[in-house]
């Protein structure tokens, strides 16, 4: 095992070092001005032990794309966020601004995303214009806040996320061969009746490589770390399900980048139980990983949704298989 992971360990460094290459004088990476892409950097920046680096990254943030009020907006264009997912940036820049022991902008960026969750039902809003009764909560941002709310210290505000995820999952029609991954506060039901050009965009299907294969694992990292977080046996319990939907998908996710997070979901749950099943699926992804990598370090999407990736697009994709390929090293380690 100690093998594998320093091999693991290994990739995740040759990734840092491709990455580093874009860093800029003023400590901005990449072509900032094209899109907002780089919200995970100080999260990986603090994971490879890159402290200056992430220190200028965040203070470049903090000068260029953080208002007073915590949200995570300025010169780089929102693009998809203003549409769907806007919680998720400021939700993953949070992670690393702790990491960082950065809390000029913890506080003020955990005010600021508190804001995005329904009280009602504990979900996400997807869009910062639709934060009523009319707008559509969404599972894998409100699995990253409901995470980034656990390392807050927010356990009351995470417990509401784990809750919609209980609801999500009790309102499956056929979880045995799709998941429905949207949420309806005004209609309280699962979204199911959409346009077919949009179906990735609310429903994971097991039998199609090209869908958000990353839905149960992000899942079940969030659970898993709600019942380490609190003891309570029956987030453990969810975070199983969750993770059971992934693991039981075809193997045609294997095709698709989006199967990302399941080593994640896998991973948190073999620390929490030491059971062999979720170790080797663990494993499995992690070797999934290398297989993946250019031989400069870098990674890149699924040529399906992405068939001429840019730097940003790289950055963003390399950032975030870093941090993947880290956690599962270090969940391994506890052998």
């Amino acid at each position: 095992m100690e093998n594998r992971v320093a091999i693991y360990q290994d990739a995740c460094r040759r990734g840092m070092d491709w990455m580093l290459q874009y860093g800029r004088e003023d400590g901005a990476i990449g072509p900032v001005e094209e899109r907002l892409f780089y919200y995970r950097v100080p999260w990986v920046f603090a994971l490879m032990g890159e402290q200056e680096a992430a220190f200028r990254k965040l203070d470049w943030i903090k000068q260029h794309m953080f208002t007073s009020g915590g949200a995570f907006e300025g010169v780089s264009p929102q693009k998809i966020y203003t549409e769907r997912y806007g919680s998720y940036p400021l939700a993953c820049l949070i992670v690393g601004a702790l990491l960082n022991q950065r809390l000029d902008l913890v506080y003020p960026g955990v005010r600021a995303l508190k804001g995005w969750q329904d009280n009602q039902t504990g979900g996400v809003f997807n869009c910062r214009s639709d934060q009523d009764a009319t707008g559509e909560q969404e599972l894998f941002p409100t699995a990253q806040f409901g995470m980034t709310m656990l390392m807050a210290g927010q356990i009351e505000a995470a417990i509401k996320a784990g809750a919609w995820m209980d609801r999500l999952w009790a309102l499956q029609p056929d979880p045995d061969h799709r998941l429905y991954h949207v949420y309806s506060s005004q209609q309280q039901r699962l979204v199911i009746d959409v346009a077919e050009e949009n179906e990735p965009l609310y429903i994971t299907r097991k039998d199609h490589p090209w869908q958000h294969h990353f839905n149960g694992g992000i899942a079940a990292a969030f659970l898993t770390n709600l019942y380490l977080g609190s003891s309570d046996r029956k987030w453990l319990d969810l975070a199983r399900q969750y993770q059971s939907f992934s693991m039981t998908t075809d193997a045609c996710q294997f095709e698709s980048m989006q199967i990302c997070k399941s080593g994640w979901g896998s991973g948190l749950l073999y620390v929490a139980t030491r059971e062999t099943a979720y170790r080797d699926w663990t494993r499995r992804i992690g070797d999934w990983f290398l297989s993946h990598q250019y031989p400069d370090g870098h990674w890149e999407n699924t040529p399906y949704w992405n068939p001429n990736p840019t730097i940003s697009d790289n950055i963003e994709i390399t950032t975030e298989f870093i941090m993947h390929l880290s956690h599962i090293s270090m969940h391994l380690s506890v052998e």
